[in-house]
């Protein structure tokens, strides 16, 4: 066993990972799914200097397996079944690989006596739900998932509610779809474990993640490669709930780097807000990507998706406060790696 174990390795963010901080010292463990991974093979990755260990998160004979050879100084969770509207439909399915996969590594390694020192969880903003809002009077409040009834009618906005960016430190958590939930649970799990056996434990609350390198085939890999396999066929990009979504997008190489800090650097353990720092509307993003691309402007429906959330924005000051994080990639910068490698 390598001194860092990233499980859940194989996917963007652990290559991502890897690309930028080296393969010497690391040992990755992943199921290469083939609707995230296409046709990715343990060769590629060996091939790179990677000491690779197939199997199941979910599959204890596979965790058994994984420690045989030792336990980890650090380690990277990063497997993950994502998907917001998918997660509607497939409950279990996300409980067994996010809460499951992640309780069967804990108690695997606390079964063999042996315990990392450090371990960093990515978790998502999606355990805010649809986050933290001030009321007219000034007061944080914490509305309810919105339901059908009412996204159908077309009422897709809070009336009266001015959306805050989400903090760790300020705001509760909330969650407004299944896998919200259990990014939650892995969460807790992971927390209630580290402070028992005094470990080391990192959760960074992810927001939307993109940049080359994201699954072209995965059809829950986010918004922006949905808009350019539009633009690809010719057609307009379409804005869901008549446009004001927002988002905040942060790109793959900043996320390396804040997992990089959680694993070397000072900081306390504790949870912490990784996005951008920036919300921006869904339309404008949008119109950035049609603008590079020389595609036709965006056009606004009603459509919307079951469990997704109106607003969404990272309060990033302790992360940068604490950790030391700083985001470096203009929004301008990976929508124009995005492109090129979606091009490729």
């Amino acid at each position: 066993m390598k001194n860092t174990l990233i499980i859940g390795g194989a996917g963007f963010i652990g290559s991502r990972y890897m690309n930028d901080f080296g393969t010497k010292d690391v040992t990755v463990f992943d199921s290469l799914s083939p609707i995230v991974h296409n046709r990715k093979s343990i060769a590629d990755f060996v091939s790179l200097g990677v000491d690779f260990v197939p199997g199941d998160v979910s599959q204890p004979d596979d965790v058994r397996a994984l420690f045989e050879n030792g336990v980890p100084e650090n380690l990277i969770l990063l497997a993950a079944e994502t998907g917001t509207g998918r997660s509607l439909h497939n409950c279990a399915l996300n409980t067994r690989i996010n809460a499951m996969g992640t309780a069967l590594v804990l108690d695997t390694l606390s079964g063999m006596g042996v315990l990392p020192k450090r371990i960093v969880l990515t978790s998502s903003r999606a355990v805010y739900g649809e986050g933290p809002f001030r009321s007219a009077s000034g007061e944080t409040v914490y509305p309810e998932q919105r339901d059908e009834a009412d996204l159908k009618a077309g009422k897709f906005e809070f009336e009266a509610l001015e959306p805050l960016a989400m903090s760790a430190a300020a705001h509760l958590p909330n969650p407004s779809n299944i896998y919200g939930a259990t990014k939650l649970c892995q969460e807790n799990l992971v927390r209630n474990w580290a402070r028992s056996f005094g470990v080391s434990a990192y959760v960074l609350r992810l927001q939307n993640v993109y940049g080359a390198g994201q699954s072209l085939t995965n059809p829950y890999t986010g918004v922006l490669i949905h808009f350019l396999r539009n633009l690809s066929r010719k057609e307009p990009v379409k804005i869901y709930e008549q446009g004001g979504i927002t988002r905040d997008f942060v790109h793959v190489a900043d996320i390396a780097s804040a997992i990089n800090l959680a694993l070397t650097g000072n900081a306390p353990a504790g949870t912490y807000d990784i996005g951008s720092g920036e919300r921006l509307t869904l339309e404008a993003v949008a119109r950035e990507i049609c603008v590079l691309t020389g595609g036709p402007e965006p056009e606004f429906c009603d459509l919307y998706r079951l469990g997704d959330v109106r607003h969404a924005a990272a309060d990033i000051g302790r992360a940068r406060a604490v950790l030391g994080y700083e985001p470096k990639v203009s929004l301008q910068e990976g929508l124009g790696g995005l492109i090129k490698f979606f091009e490729a």
